[in-house]
């Protein structure tokens, strides 16, 4: 991924909340959780993350397998 941005908590979050007031479609929600994973990944393959900031944002990213919409699109 070139010029990959580092994804911390705060940015995380922001994803986060933006796929629950997209939730009702489940095409869309479903697309922006597969990139906010993508991008966490990236970001970890990368280096970016210290152990314990790395735990943090995984958890905050993990957290939208709770947002309930179909997942079998996108």
């Amino acid at each position: 991924m070139e010029n990959l941005e580092k994804l911390t908590k705060e940015m995380a979050m922001k994803e986060v909340a933006d796929i629950i007031n997209i939730a009702s479609d489940d095409e869309s929600a479903h697309s922006n959780e597969d990139s906010l994973h993508y991008w966490f990944i990236c970001c970890v393959a990368a280096g970016m993350y210290e152990k314990e900031e790395a735990a943090e944002v995984a958890s905050i990213v993990k957290s939208t397998s709770e947002i309930d919409f179909a997942r079998w699109c996108a």
